[in-house]
């Protein structure tokens, strides 16, 4: 494993075809604009504010999200992939052709998200929390979790494996005998 580094910058940073590798962040004033074309391999990015970030055509790979805030940004063909993002919030944000793979994403907030062609495979989803989002089409089926929150109204359409079946009807009420 590589040497840790640190990175600082400010507001007007507008990070373009970068790629860095174990690197910890840290923000001068809490928040920056847009990513375009990155690449973010075991970084740590713990609880840094991306609130209102435009992410756009870019790869986390084996980060540490911890209770990182992507609230009301715009994230398109991005794709995460093995990282830690419990606690991670994207509450009111728009995903756009966004893949989630293998992640540990357990009480991670979606609440309130607009959703286009997101894929959710092989995560951890343990109390995520999906409240007020449209999951229509959405498959949860390769997903582990017992429990999570989401809007009955919204669950509509959405795909789940036969084992997450109970969780679902005792949602709705219903009582398998």
């Amino acid at each position: 494993m590589g040497t840790t580094r640190n990175f600082s910058f400010n507001r007007k940073f507008k990070g373009e075809k970068i790629t860095v590798k174990n690197t910890t962040f840290e923000f001068t004033d809490n928040t920056i604009s847009e990513f375009t074309d990155c690449v973010f391999e075991k970084c740590d990015l713990s609880n840094l504010n991306f609130n209102k970030i435009g992410i756009y055509r870019s790869v986390f790979k084996s980060c540490k999200l911890l209770g990182t805030d992507f609230t009301e940004g715009h994230l398109q063909d991005v794709q995460f992939t093995e990282n830690l993002l419990t606690y991670a919030n994207f509450s009111g944000s728009t995903l756009k052709a966004v893949r989630f793979l293998e992640n540990e994403a357990k009480e991670t907030f979606f609440t309130a998200c607009n959703f286009k062609n997101v894929e959710l495979l092989k995560n951890q989803l343990e109390a995520a929390n999906f409240w007020k989002t449209a999951l229509a089409g959405i498959d949860f089926s390769t997903n582990q979790f017992e429990r999570m929150e989401v809007t009955p109204q919204l669950a509509k359409n959405m795909k789940i494996s036969l084992s997450q079946a109970p969780f679902f009807t005792s949602l709705f009420g219903i009582e398998i005998i």
